[in-house]
């Protein structure tokens, strides 16, 4: 019987284990489509007419929910502070492949909306894979450094950011540092 009991126990701990980032212990399926497409919203391009501060106007969403299949929110964690850190695969625009990952931070406020959002880093494109295995390490690291300067030089791990860009908060987009 303490076999049983020890094995049950084992299966449960090991079955937990890919849980811990899931986005469901957080989130409905309807609040995580909401929420996909708040962030969405940061770290995709524009539609047309819209700049980098008017595409958040309530006119773009319906481009951001037509996107929503594009994207999977596949690692989601919230600290102690109420800080969410994210891990999205998303469309990578690049003759390289046509997939690359993204990892950021943000809060909510009272009414579920994100502010404070940032991006920390974007992988190089490749196959799901690939990138498991980077989301793997990149989002344990975030979670516990709130950013990425130790892999920063790695090119085959991080894309953004470099030693001459950085993530803008104020564009929600990466720039290059004055200079370069």
């Amino acid at each position: 019987m303490k076999h049983v009991i020890l094995i049950l126990f084992l299966i449960t701990l090991i079955g937990g284990c890919g849980k811990k980032y899931d986005p469901a212990n957080y989130f409905s399926n309807t609040q995580l489509d909401s929420l996909k497409v708040e962030i969405i919203t940061y770290i995709y391009q524009a539609p047309e007419g819209a700049t980098s501060q008017t595409r958040f106007e309530k006119k773009f969403r319906p481009y951001y929910v037509s996107q929503l299949p594009k994207f999977n929110l596949e690692k989601l964690y919230k600290n102690e502070a109420g800080k969410y850190y994210f891990y999205m695969r998303r469309p990578a625009r690049s003759s390289q492949g046509n997939l690359r990952d993204v990892g950021g931070s943000f809060y909510l406020d009272q009414s579920g909306r994100i502010h404070s959002f940032r991006e920390i880093f974007n992988t190089p494109v490749g196959s799901i894979e690939e990138l498991k295995l980077k989301g793997d390490i990149l989002f344990d690291w975030i979670i516990k450094h709130d950013n990425v300067n130790e892999h920063m030089l790695n090119p085959d791990l991080i894309e953004w950011p470099t030693e001459w860009s950085y993530y803008d908060t104020v564009r929600y987009e990466w720039v290059s540092k004055p200079g370069y």
